[in-house]
Formats: C-alpha cells, sequence, structure tokens
C-alpha cells in the first residue's frame, strides 16, 4: 500500500541535530514535493522531491528519485534573498522483478553509505578519496 502524503520531520546534522518539519506541498501520485518553510522568504524554502516512476519506454526498471534543494539565505541592503544554494540527488533503478530483501538492501546500503566516516569527511570537507 502506497504511503500517505504527510508531514516529514528530518533532524539536520548541527552538534545538537534539531528537527526540521517538511510540510506537503503537492503529489499526483508519482512525485512528492515537500518544503521546510521557516525560511524567511519562500525562495529559500528548503525542499525535497520523492519521485517513483514505473518503467516506460525502453527503460525497464523503476526508476525511484530523491532531491533536496537547500537554499542559503542573508541579508543584502536590508533585503533577504538566496545567496547560494547545495542540493542532492539519488536515482534508484529497481528492477520489477526484484525481491523485497533487494530492494531493502539498496535502500540500506545507500543509507548506511552516508553515515560511514570517510563517506562523512569527503562530503564536508571535500575531501575525495585517494
Amino acid at each position: 500500500m502506497s504511503p500517505a502524503i504527510a508531514q516529514l520531520v528530518i533532524a539536520d546534522g548541527a552538534a545538537s541535530p534539531a528537527n526540521h518539519n517538511f510540510d506537503p506541498v503537492t503529489t499526483d501520485g508519482v512525485e512528492a514535493k515537500f518544503a521546510d518553510r521557516s525560511a524567511t522568504i519562500p525562495a529559500g524554502y528548503v525542499t525535497i522531491t520523492y519521485k517513483v516512476e514505473p518503467p516506460s519506454g525502453n527503460r525497464t526498471t523503476y526508476r525511484v528519485t530523491y532531491s533536496m534543494y537547500m537554499p542559503v539565505v542573508a541579508t543584502v541592503n536590508g533585503v533577504d534573498q538566496v545567496v547560494r544554494y547545495n542540493s542532492a540527488q539519488a536515482i534508484l533503478n529497481i528492477h520489477p522483478d526484484s525481491l523485497l530483501a533487494e530492494r531493502k538492501n539498496i535502500r540500506a546500503y545507500l543509507a548506511n553509505f552516508f553515515g560511514l566516516a570517510g563517506v562523512k569527511t569527503s562530503i564536508e570537507n571535500l575531501e575525495p578519496y585517494y
């Protein structure tokens, strides 16, 4: 059964992590969008897009896409504006004949990969593996 769109609560990466609420923005049954509306301007909202597309055309797999857009807002000449952004995207290609255990494994591997010390260092300090 498909999950109903609802608020997501996700902790940030601060030294003392704080939870952030991502409220539903829209869904069409394929793509769902969420936003943390705590920024001072709408252009500064952190957004998450999650999409599950069935096989189509030459693509024989389900494509599950997660993306996050994280704008940074600063006050410039007395006006709040987006001055830069960070973003991320993950794409999973899941064969329709895959077993539940296989789907659990790819999700777990991906989640655990980002928890590895070397990966954290690489992302946080912008250092590649050598």
